[in-house]
């Protein structure tokens, strides 16, 4: 076979596009010529092959971490399991080298496969993460001067390339390629170390014992910190077991092991439906955890998300994962082999990107339902985002409220009459927030106190309870609550040492057979207690709400002269008013001055994240039924204006007026930021990107940092402390009934 030395990357592509790779490697120096001038002579467009080039080489990565990737990647892919895989730096940042201990390359795979695009050596092997052949020219943008240095178990090569032409872009890349002296194991010295140091000359490079060495020469030097932050950022997930991966001699991949499997999900790809894999939800935190979803392969980065679920009618799960980032917690994703990516690894391949969401969003369903909400260190951590999300599924089963799926005919179909939500939820999401409300969280236990009706069983002796602990869902507390049994744990009995294990479970699950109905207590069988402990997040945010349903409704019997409103009720309008306006139309409508103390609080809360984000404040107005029953404010790029007739508004407003209710006043907050960001982004967001795209979240959540950052060093007042001044001359902290302000100002629309 005749020996290459030299030949440029574009004349390997050109002669592999017309089908003679093979006779050109195996010609001479003048036959090669004559092959390229023939190839060329042949082509439509001359200079296809470097297009090609270019496109291929300056197309892939926008920073430094894609091409980092790519020989990352490439040496996980050539190393055995467990190996180490080096990178390295020289003191003026000018040159790195990664290094692997794999099998090493042969001459003709450094040929026809490294130097010639689309054309990878890895096809077909399962743990190979390669498939596309051109991982190694995005390293050309950052480094158009390499060097490889690579041995097998026969025999050992090096390979020089260098750019050609004025650049970059350059025109064309030239190879040289030498033969490498062989050496005992024993003498030889790490690859890569043959790099000229400062002040001393090259040493003539030796071959490794096996593997391969890539030394670059960057066309903009790096710092030493900045080099490992980068090859954290790309390579930091990956599981050391597979590889250990140093920069500058320290170990970079150590998160792995502060992450635990939460889930793992079959993963079906298109469009064949058949399964590629499992992709697999990891959770955890501490250093190298990042607090957002990241997705990886092999432990590689492909892509991050701050909001992993930026779709509006994933609203639940939105507001849990943030809430689990918000406590410092990471979210991993990791795909199977067998997902393809798209060209540059920074996500996936459009024709996979479907079922990978999919799988993502069952993946973290089954992490929340039977993973998070049972683990009490993540529990004690969160903020107060979980609680406000089961303080909102905990009022709507109250109210008795369901969630409506949204029609699938056309809009001319529908009645105009009806009235149907402003956000619609798709079943998977209706199924999810039911797992929500029938997921057994809340340690509880369940007493038979010896009450029995007459004809039924004997009360237990003096000095003994019939009692079991068990843990009850949501629903089955609300069952309890209604009942009348509902009691917090630190009122439960003494349970002496006596004490007797009921063997039949308190029959309020849906899997029970419902009890006979009591007086007063429909529902429930008589003698039995149900005691709540208090000591978890969910369960004091559970019994708080129950605490301020309770409290609001005493307040309300006096003020509200009409009945509670039925569902279904006919819409209660009142135009969007000002504070000034309410007191003037209504004034006689009880309470009016409790809505009037409200909206000074919002006012308050506006100021304050107006000042904190540097925007003017918003005029704060109040309305009724205006844009459905669902809408709990409404701004119209200016203005703010809260819906009083929306139960959740209402229950929101009542618990802050009733004391510092920290939760509902955090929740009232995120409300106005909400309203505030769509106002931020009303003058110059495209419609569709400030209703709920990805900008609009990423702004609601700098304003939110702002805020908070504000408060903190004492720029702006804390708005809390204005509730104290709201309540200032109150006698019932009462809402008025939305009836009763609708005629007020029907009256005064009349009388006008």
């Amino acid at each position: 076979m005749t020996q290459i030395s030299y030949g440029l990357f574009s004349e390997l592509l050109l002669v592999r596009i017309h089908g003679r790779a093979e006779a050109y490697l195996e010609a001479s120096s003048a036959e090669r010529l004559a092959l390229v001038a023939a190839c060329r002579s042949e082509a439509t467009v001359p200079d296809l092959a470097q297009r090609i080039l270019s496109r291929t080489i300056y197309a892939q990565a926008s920073s430094r971490i894609g091409p980092l990737r790519e020989l990352l990647q490439n040496a996980l892919d050539a190393s055995p399991v467990g190996a180490r895989i080096d990178v390295r730096s020289t003191e003026d940042g000018r040159e790195v080298s990664v290094t692997d201990q794999g099998r090493g390359m042969t001459r003709t795979e450094l040929l026809t496969d490294l130097l010639v695009p689309f054309r990878s050596g890895k096809a077909g092997e399962l743990d190979a993460i390669g498939e596309h052949g051109i991982g190694f020219f995005s390293a050309l943008e950052i480094a158009p001067r390499i060097e490889v240095v690579t041995a097998t178990a026969s025999g050992g090569h090096r390979l020089l390339v260098a750019p050609l032409g004025a650049g970059p872009r350059h025109e064309d890349f030239s190879w040289t390629l030498l033969p490498l002296p062989r050496v005992s194991p024993a003498a030889a010295p790490p690859a890569g170390d043959h790099a000229a140091r400062p002040g001393r000359a090259a040493a003539p490079p030796r071959r490794p014992a096996t593997g391969t060495s890539v030394r670059l020469s960057l066309a903009q030097p790096i710092s030493r910190p900045a080099l490992a932050a980068e090859v954290t950022a790309a390579a930091g997930l990956v599981d050391p077991a597979v590889a250990r991966i140093y920069v500058d001699g320290a170990l970079v991949n150590t998160a792995r092991a502060r992450l635990r499997r939460a889930a793992e999900v079959p993963l079906r790809l298109p469009p064949s439906g058949d399964i590629c894999g499992a992709l697999e939800l990891l959770v955890g935190r501490g250093d190298g955890v990042e607090p957002q979803l990241t997705i990886t392969q092999k432990g590689l980065t492909v892509a991050t998300r701050v909001d992993p679920f930026p779709g509006p009618e994933l609203g639940l799960h939105r507001e849990l994962a943030r809430a689990i980032t918000a406590a410092g917690f990471g979210l991993v994703a990791e795909l199977p082999l067998g997902v393809p990516l798209n060209k540059g690894r920074s996500a996936v391949a459009a024709s996979a990107s479907a079922a990978v969401e999919a799988a993502l969003i069952a993946a973290f369903e089954r992490f929340i339902l039977r993973d998070a909400l049972y683990d009490r260190e993540l529990l004690r951590a969160v903020d107060h985002r979980l609680s406000s999300v089961l303080d909102r599924l905990v009022h709507a089963a109250l109210l008795g409220e369901s969630i409506t799926i949204a029609s699938a005919q056309a809009v001319d179909e529908l009645d105009p009459l009806a009235r149907t939500p402003t956000v619609a939820a798709p079943e998977q999401v209706i199924r999810f927030a039911g797992g929500l409300l029938d997921a057994p969280l809340f340690r509880s236990i369940v007493v038979d106190a010896g009450q029995r009706p007459p004809g039924a069983a004997p009360s237990p002796p003096l000095g003994q309870l019939h009692w079991r602990g068990a843990a009850l869902t949501l629903r089955e507390l609300l069952q309890a609550h209604r009942a009348g049994v509902l009691r917090p744990l630190e009122g439960a009995p003494l349970l002496p040492s006596t004490q007797a294990r009921s063997t039949a479970r308190w029959p309020l699950g849906a899997s029970s057979a419902a009890p006979e109905p009591a007086a007063g207590a429909p529902g429930a069988r008589p003698g039995e207690l149900v005691y709540l402990a208090l000591d978890e997040p969910l369960a004091l945010a559970f019994w708080r709400r129950l605490a301020t349903e309770g409290a609001a409704a005493q307040h309300a019997q006096p003020a509200a002269s009409a009945p509670p409103r039925p569902p279904g009720a006919a819409p209660c309008p009142m135009p969007r008013t000002s504070r000034d306006v309410l007191l003037k139309t209504a004034a006689d409508v009880p309470g009016v001055r409790a809505a009037a103390a409200a909206m000074t609080v919002i006012e308050r809360l506006d100021a304050a994240i107006s000042e904190s984000a540097d925007l003017p404040t918003s005029p704060i107005w109040a309305h009724q039924d205006l844009y459905g029953p669902d809408e709990m404010a409404h701004t119209d790029g200016s203005g703010i204006s809260v819906n009083l007739a929306s139960a959740r508004v209402r229950a929101l407003l009542t618990a802050v007026l009733l004391r510092d209710d920290a939760v509902a006043f955090t929740a009232l907050t995120d409300l106005l930021l909400h309203e505030k960001t769509h106002v931020s982004l009303a003058s110059y967001v495209p419609r569709p990107m400030a209703e709920h795209g990805t900008s609009f979240y990423r702004r609601k959540d700098w304003m939110r940092r702002r805020l908070l950052a504000a408060i903190a060093s004492g720029a702006v007042v804390d708005p809390i402390r204005w509730l104290a001044v709201a309540r200032r001359g109150l006698v019932s902290s009462a809402l008025p009934a939305p009836e009763e302000l609708s005629r007020a100002f029907q009256a005064a629309a009349a009388a006008a």
